[in-house]
């Protein structure tokens, strides 16, 4: 067996030097961080799956149904006692409990020595040291992504480089807590407040010893669970005005978007420059379900676009409360990089029925809202207007990601042919190990995979603007970035790069390369003309100031820079270029510079903001 798809096989026991006795006694010490889901096999037959760590361990012969569930009830027993599992006998039974031995899922009682159980018990933080002083925002007078990158960027283009569902994380609440508590995005922007850590009691595969729960969040979110609860049950119902179709059966995409709706209330009332909520005053009840309700968008935004343990779906993917729960639990969703949901099971049944159904939580609905969140609820269209142009530019600056992919494959095609030897072969090296990176460590490493996120793409863009009483775009996403539609292709730029490239490769290769960059130089060049226009469109709505300055392909990048260390990232590839071939590439939605560094492109001016489509 190994980890990741574990088949526990129906082998007969075979004779051994070391064979394993009925009379052994054996442990399964993951016993209370395993669970059990039925599921179809590949034939469309019932199967159990027993989950426990990494490991998944397939039962497909109905025979063998009454082993996993009791199995999985099982942290300690006599080994002959497994013959009596649904009746399968002594062979049967020793042969699979040895592959698990094997597998190093059950020990030997005798030679076990079993840790400290951690139900509760104090932890440390597993945080690192907070890097910021006082509460920040984007609002500030000092320029917040200037501060934390080294490069300015105008507010007015905030949610075409931190994405909508996480422009709140870094505001502070009124109880001293920020929004986006230990996930906060930035990281380097999150604040050190004091936080109970303790060890996780709940079963299932948070149940673990290496990661806390966050007891504090959990003590806040207990206090102000029913109006939480009060105010996503009217989100909503003020979603499914927009989307009725939904009434009839949820699927990924609506989830989606209801969940970026109801993050969007605080959000938009935070930054929202004609009346903004101040940094520090925001209403618990808001910010406790901007927590809540993130968990279920981080489920959605998995099945979508993370392929890591199983594959991803299409928006169009129908989806229930009890799917996302198993998917939630295979899928290590309750894990972040630092710690484990805090949020008992019943709660967490509680939000999705109300998603889901519009149920009234097991403990009631409460009082009416208090007065003081009377300006919350009267944001609420607002606010969803907010979440949805932002969705729309989210998908749209994201379409970046996959077409970079694709380049950096294309460039690494076009230099292998060029041999090992001559002034190609430094630079193909050095493209080589960026797409090996990219081929084993990327969530868009494959075609089909870069495919399929275009896809989501292509429908969250016109899902969203379909809802902002406008008419439905007439294009996909993906033809309104067609690079065939971009502007002042300049031939001058286009021969500086070409250029460049015959100072490393053949003539024929360097054509092809500098079509290729090119290519995906105008592609971003429509992104940031489409996103441009939306941001157009949200800094109206939000009353912000007009840019000072055009929104550039560089500042797209800002969010990686943001996001700091990432092993599964790859040098930004007009970075990359710029280097390897001493040149400066500017790009705006109006205009692509490429020259040489002897003679520094200048900066790119600020242009009428293009409209999207």
């Amino acid at each position: 067996m190994s980890a990741g798809q574990t088949i526990a096989s129906n082998r007969e026991a075979q004779p051994s030097a070391a064979a394993l006795t009925p009379f052994a006694r054996l442990v399964f010490p993951a016993a209370r961080s395993a669970f059990l889901q039925w599921q179809e096999s590949t034939n469309g037959e019932p199967m159990a799956a027993i989950y426990v760590g990494e490991h998944e361990l397939c039962f497909e012969d109905a025979t063998d149904f009454g082993f996993a569930e009791t199995l999985v009830r099982s942290p300690e027993f006599q080994a002959g006692a497994a013959a009596k599992w649904g009746a399968i006998g002594w062979s049967r039974a020793c042969g699979m409990l040895e592959s698990l031995i094997e597998a190093g899922i059950l020990h030997h009682a005798d030679t076990w020595q079993a840790p400290d159980r951690h139900d509760n018990r104090p932890m440390p933080s597993p945080l690192p040291p907070a890097p910021i002083g006082p509460a920040r925002s984007w609002m500030d007078e000092e320029n917040l992504v200037e501060r934390l990158t080294g490069t300015r960027l105008d507010l007015a283009w905030l949610e075409a480089v931190v994405p909508v569902f996480r422009t709140a994380h870094l505001f502070v609440d009124a109880e001293g807590r920020q929004i986006g508590e230990a996930n906060v995005f930035p990281a380097n922007a999150r604040i050190a407040v004091p936080i109970d850590w303790r060890g996780c009691p709940y079963g299932g595969n948070r149940y673990q010893p290496d990661k806390p729960m966050n007891t504090s969040a959990l003590k806040a979110m207990r206090q102000h669970w029913r109006p939480m609860m009060q105010v996503l049950a009217l989100v909503r119902s003020a979603y499914l005005e927009r989307y009725p179709a939904a009434r009839a059966g949820w699927t990924v995409g609506h989830i989606e978007r209801l969940t970026v709706c109801a993050l969007a209330l605080p959000s938009y009332l935070l930054l929202n420059c004609a009346d903004p909520v101040a940094n520090g005053a925001l209403h618990p009840v808001l910010s406790n379900l901007f927590r809540v309700v993130d968990g279920l968008r981080t489920v959605m935004h998995q099945m979508l676009f993370v392929p890591k343990y199983e594959a991803t779906v299409g928006p169009d993917e129908p989806v229930d409360a009890a799917r996302v729960l198993d998917y939630a639990d295979r899928n290590f969703s309750f894990h972040s990089d630092h710690a484990v949901c805090a949020g008992p099971r019943f709660m967490i049944e509680d939000m999705l029925g109300v998603v889901f159904e519009g149920a009234e939580p097991r403990s009631g609905w409460g009082a009416p809202l208090e007065p003081a969140l009377d300006h919350a609820v009267a944001a609420i269209e607002p606010a969803i207007d907010y979440a949805l142009l932002g969705l729309a530019t989210y998908g749209t600056v994201f379409s970046l990601w996959p077409a970079m992919a694709r380049t950096y494959q294309q460039i690494d095609a076009l230099l292998a042919r060029e041999g090992k030897d001559g002034p190609a072969a430094a630079i193909a090296a050095r493209f080589a190990a960026h797409f090996d990176a990219l081929s084993h460590r990327s969530y868009i490493a494959s075609e089909a995979w870069r495919a399929r996120r275009e896809a989501v793409y292509d429908d969250m863009f016109a899902q969203t603007l379909d809802s902002l009483r406008t008419e439905r775009p007439a294009e996909l996403l993906s033809d309104l970035l067609d690079p065939r539609r971009a502007e002042n292709a300049d031939p001058a730029s286009v021969a500086a790069l070409q250029q460049a490239f015959e100072r490393v490769a053949s003539p024929q290769t360097a054509q092809e390369l500098a079509r290729t960059v090119f290519d995906f130089l105008q592609r971003g060049q429509r992104i940031l003309a489409v996103a441009s226009g939306l941001q157009e469109r949200q800094r109206q709505h939000l009353s912000r100031p007009s840019p000072l300055a055009a929104l550039t392909l560089a500042d797209l990048n800002l969010h990686n820079v943001l996001m700091g260390a990432d092993v599964r990232s790859v040098p930004f590839l007009p970075d990359e270029l710029a280097q390897v071939l001493d040149l400066d590439i500017a790009v705006d939605a109006h205009a692509i510079q490429i020259v040489p560094r002897k003679a520094a492109a200048p900066r790119v001016p600020a242009g009428g903001v293009a409209r999207a489509g």
